[in-house]
């Protein structure tokens, strides 16, 4: 026979067990959600996929790595493929105004663009880039961002004084500058960390360093990356956005405070050598979360910019109430 003690022992168990079952259950009932990241992106994405950091936050999720360009993996969050993407901030706002239904949740990280000079060139300033061979993907964003803060910085016109060369792929440059058929690159992380660490170039300029001259900002991060939903989902879903960003400041923490495991599952993911992810991780800028309001007020100043100076061209980005209310999604 249980004693009174024992009884309400038991008792209390219970009701402990009971208390707890509902939250379970609360936390697995989020639904499905599928996401797709660049397998180059370097945003975190592959490592709140590697350490299912949705599931954390209540989501059943399925992950897909999309190779090569950001352009397929536009094309499948505008098809409904997917519900939600990592993605060139501004190929995400060109996106926008070419009419497909996505909001900006978060951001995932700082610029990576840089432009890497030969090291036998003879190149040591941005204004020595003038009349020379300059290999670049014209269509990408890092391009016309660096055009737009170079021509603003220093008046330097990446397109007209230089000799531009256009490549079609990352190792396309890699190759370009390794047969001394070009004196610089314009390209981003990882591959700029790997042409430096082979010794093959040197940094002429980091995107950051040409955005605080162009801009005068001496705070704030301008974002390389950041992180899309489709309208649909979120008006479905609306908790996913603040979800999705705390899985990824979760997926900043491990990046900075266990930095062997991130390197391991972006070593996993992009397939690149150890030693070329070292020196990515230690070079990137800053890894980013959430969409506070300082980081509001950076990227409504980018998206100027990429309007001032013609990849733009929608009349939003004249606005920033428009810029805040349509394109970004607050939770």
């Amino acid at each position: 026979m249980v004693g009174r003690r024992e009884f309400l022992k038991i008792v209390a168990a219970t009701a402990a067990i009971g208390a707890a079952a509902p939250a379970r259950l609360s936390a697995q009932s989020k639904g499905k959600v599928r996401l797709a990241y660049l397998q180059l992106g370097w945003a975190g994405t592959e490592i709140i996929h590697k350490e299912d950091l949705l599931a954390k936050h209540g989501w059943s999720a399925e992950y897909s790595i999309v190779p090569g360009a950001p352009g397929p993996l536009l094309n499948q969050l505008a098809a409904k493929n997917v519900d939600a993407i990592d993605m060139s901030f501004a190929l995400a706002a060109k996106a926008f105004e070419d009419g497909v239904p996505l909001k900006v949740t978060g951001v995932a990280t700082a610029v990576l663009g840089a432009i890497v000079a030969r090291k036998d060139a003879g190149l040591t300033k941005v204004e020595d880039l003038k009349g020379r061979k300059v290999a670049a993907i014209v269509g990408t964003s890092t391009f016309f961002d660096i055009r737009a803060l170079t021509l603003k910085g220093y008046g330097l016109d990446l397109q007209k004084d230089t000799q531009l060369v256009t490549a079609t792929s990352p190792p396309d440059m890699v190759t370009m500058l390794g047969k001394k058929d070009v004196d610089a690159i314009i390209a981003w992380q990882p591959i700029t960390d790997q042409v430096v660490f082979r010794g093959e170039g040197v940094y002429l300029a980091k995107q950051i360093d040409l955005w605080r001259k162009a801009t005068g900002r001496a705070t704030g991060f301008p974002v390389h990356v950041c992180y899309l939903a489709s309208t649909e989902f979120i008006e479905k879903n609306p908790s996913f956005p603040k979800d999705l960003n705390e899985a990824q400041k979760d997926a900043v923490d491990i990046w900075y405070n266990k930095p062997a495991r991130a390197m391991e599952i972006v070593g996993e993911v992009t397939k690149l050598p150890k030693d070329v992810i070292a020196v990515a991780h230690k070079e990137t800028v800053r890894m980013l979360s959430g969409l506070p309001d300082e980081q509001v007020e950076t990227l409504i100043a980018q998206l100027k910019i990429n309007k001032e100076f013609g990849f733009l061209k929608s009349d939003i980005w004249d606005n920033p109430d428009r810029i805040r209310r349509e394109f970004f999604h607050r939770s």
